[in-house]
């Protein structure tokens, strides 16, 4: 895989993290914990423990100020390291992330306008769209197939269940009596 260090201002991307309520306090809570104050932070800290691990109250921003202090996100030779943010662009306009998916959300909560990153530059003959959307996609079409089922089961109206996105006239309804076209010709 190729990799180009590009900067990017990661407040203007899309990304597609893959990250759960074990990984990330906001996940797990409702608020990203960067947005907590010192105090909050401490006394949730003191009740929880470490027992969340990544989705600990004091993960992210442990990892924030650890950041900000070494100026990661100015400077590029972090980059050259095994710490580095490796992101790939996808057709859908999201980045997916092998490393620094942690380290990018950062960026872009704390509002960060320049950063750096080894964005793959490996050209493909084929779409390939992020996760997220084709979960979105799938959940389209069950969501249109469960209706359909509803719909049929009320009988409130004949429809065939559409097996794809993809379809062929079978599933259309076109109308032989009263065409548009000739509607609107002779009015």
């Amino acid at each position: 895989m190729s990799y180009e260090i590009k900067e990017l201002d990661p407040t203007k991307c899309k990304y597609s993290y893959r990250l759960g309520k074990f990984d990330c306090y906001e996940l797990r809570k409702g608020v990203c914990s960067l947005y907590l104050s010192e105090e909050e932070a401490e006394r949730i800290s003191k009740e929880e423990g470490n027992e969340f691990h990544e989705s600990n109250v004091m993960s992210c921003r442990d990892l924030a100020k650890s950041l900000l202090n070494d100026n990661y996100f100015e400077e590029p030779s972090f980059q050259n390291s095994d710490f580095s943010i490796r992101m790939h662009p996808r057709d859908c306009g999201h980045f997916v992330f092998t490393d620094g998916q942690h380290r990018t959300c950062i960026a872009k909560h704390l509002n960060i306008k320049s950063m750096y990153a080894n964005i793959e530059n490996y050209q493909r003959d084929y779409s390939l769209i992020c996760r997220a959307c084709h979960s979105k996609q799938e959940k389209d079409i069950e969501n249109r197939k469960i209706t359909n089922r509803i719909i049929s089961k009320l009988n409130l109206k004949k429809v065939k269940e559409i097996p794809s996105d993809f379809i062929d006239e079978e599933y259309m309804k076109f109308k032989t009596d009263r065409p548009f076209k000739e509607y609107y010709q002779t009015n």
